[in-house]
């Protein structure tokens, strides 16, 4: 073992002194990194001014804003038809119904004209009901209804006791309007021009409601077969009207026109 000098003593405190320093120095350095990312983890975990224990609230699922709360929407309501006080719904009357203002037109039996003067009230309603699809009148080639007509009701007329065959027929038709019912009545007499019948002139029938015509015309395939008919033409607004008398012509008046008479009083029916 060296002892030490005595030139070397004085320094030993300063020695100890030095190795002192330079541990205690080397150990704080050590320490430091690991403090400051234990302090820099406390605060990335808990925000400033809150605990690391505390988390934020979670919102409820069910929860709902003002704006997604269910609106409700007001039932939809369809039109039926209202039943009647009988309990049965009632139901729009069809195409082939017969109005009621169609009707009020048609002449009754004791009401249509006769060929022979003194005879009138031989006649007897045969049928009432819907236009046919044939014409009234040897001229006439259509219904009312293919020209135009919106419903239209048929009326005929025959006399039980008689043998040779009297017949009468009158129709009541109504258009969409009066011109349409005017161009209907153009129709009928261009018709009449262009007949394979034997036909006389159009007459002109003074009447109380509307304008009114009639004429007659004679066919049949022999002189012994042979039919005259008066045919009447009644125009009131969007109304029009047709009457036929026919009987064979042997039987028929030259001076009688039943159909002229038939016209005025079909034209009171509007009046």
């Amino acid at each position: 073992m060296i002892r030490p000098t005595r030139s070397l003593r004085p320094l030993l405190p300063l020695v100890a002194l030095a190795l002192v320093a330079g541990g205690c120095g080397t150990s704080g350095s050590a320490d430091q990194p690991s403090t400051a990312s234990a302090r820099l983890q406390r605060q990335g975990d808990a925000p400033s001014g809150q605990s690391r224990d505390a988390s934020p609230t979670p919102q409820s699922g069910v929860e709902s804003s003002p704006s997604s709360a269910p609106t409700r929407t007001a039932p939809t309501r369809t039109a039926t038809a209202r039943p009647s006080r009988s309990g049965r719904q009632a139901i729009a009357p069809s195409g082939n119904a017969r109005p009621a203002a169609l009707e009020a037109h048609l002449l009754a039996a004791e009401d249509m004209p006769d060929m022979t003067p003194g005879t009138e009230g031989g006649w007897t309603v045969g049928d009432t009901g819907p236009e046919t699809s044939g014409g009234v009148g040897a001229c006439q080639k259509t219904s009312l209804q293919t020209i135009g007509a919106v419903s239209a009701v048929r009326r005929t007329y025959v006399d039980p006791q008689d043998e040779n065959g009297r017949a009468a027929t009158q129709v009541v038709a109504r258009f969409a309007d009066a011109k349409s019912a005017w161009r209907a009545r153009e129709v009928l007499r261009s018709w009449r021009e262009d007949c394979e019948a034997e036909v006389g002139p159009m007459r002109d029938v003074d009447v109380v409601s509307g304008a009114g015509e009639h004429y007659r015309a004679t066919y049949g395939a022999t002189p012994r077969r042979a039919r005259t008919a008066d045919l009447g033409i009644v125009a009131h607004g969007a109304y029009l009207c047709l009457v036929e008398i026919t009987a064979p012509s042997a039987d028929y008046p030259d001076h009688r026109a039943p159909a002229r008479a038939a016209v005025r009083r079909i034209s009171r029916t509007f009046a």
